[in-house]
């Protein structure tokens, strides 16, 4: 049998996940001036931080699915009822981190009540940053790590052992996925959650991580150096906090 002809616009799907992903991005500028979201110890609403948490969600992470995204497209296109399938691979990723969500509003909650019962902590931002940092850093040198990453990093390998027909295979392929990039990612994306979802220059610095190490040739060898520079940033964040004087 002769191979389907794969429509061009569905060979690259990237150009969607791209402008889906800059949109995030203008829609999170938005809220920062808009004032949708505080630094400091201000608490939490469950409504507004889950939309703040999906734009996060969507200007951070999109552009780290693009090559599994890609793959399937080309697959899912030879598939002969292949329509929905993109959809709900898309949908099975984006539900596991909605479900992350909750564990990151209840960690919002708890920095807010932190630095809002001691003061000491509400004057020293840097130090509970810096200890999510130091987090972070340790965990670059985890396996855990090492394998959600080799997960991410390997989107055909994913594919031959996951691929299924139709809306729910692919939806089942999109959830087993947002697991393995929630267990690459987790600690960044807390940093995140401590910084303040308004920090965009902390959000532009850790999208660029985790797409070079997710995505990048070079990435294996990015993963300790990255943990290195975290070590070392969270490390002076917290010695710069302590040593404050009163």
């Amino acid at each position: 049998m002769s191979p389907v002809a794969v429509p061009a616009r569905l060979r690259d799907p990237a150009t969607g996940l791209w402008a889906a992903a800059g949109a995030c991005w203008l829609l999170s500028g938005w809220l920062v001036l808009a004032g949708g979201h505080h630094h400091g110890p201000a608490v939490p609403r469950p409504g507004p931080f889950l939309v703040a948490w999906l734009v996060m969600v969507g200007a951070m992470m999109l552009p780290t699915v693009v090559p599994l995204v890609r793959l399937f497209a080309h697959v899912r296109a030879r598939a002969p009822q292949p329509g929905g399938a993109l959809p709900a691979l898309l949908g099975g990723y984006l539900a596991v981190w909605t479900a992350v969500a909750g564990l990151a509003f209840a960690v919002a909650l708890g920095v807010a009540a932190a630095t809002g019962a001691v003061p000491w902590l509400a004057a020293r931002p840097e130090v509970l940053l810096g200890l999510a940092i130091l987090l972070a850093g340790g965990f670059q040198f985890s396996r855990l790590k090492e394998a959600c990453l080799r997960a991410c990093r390997s989107p055909a390998t994913v594919l031959r052992r996951e691929y299924r027909r139709g809306p729910a295979g692919a939806a089942r392929l999109g959830l087993r996925h947002g697991v393995s990039c929630v267990g690459c990612c987790w600690a960044l994306m807390l940093v995140m959650v401590v910084a303040g979802a308004a920090s965009l220059l902390w959000m532009l610095g850790l999208t660029a991580l985790m797409v070079l190490e997710k995505t990048s040739r070079h990435g294996p060898r990015l993963v300790p150096v990255i943990g290195t520079g975290l070590l070392v940033l969270g490390g002076a964040l917290l010695i710069a906090g302590v040593a404050r004087p009163a």
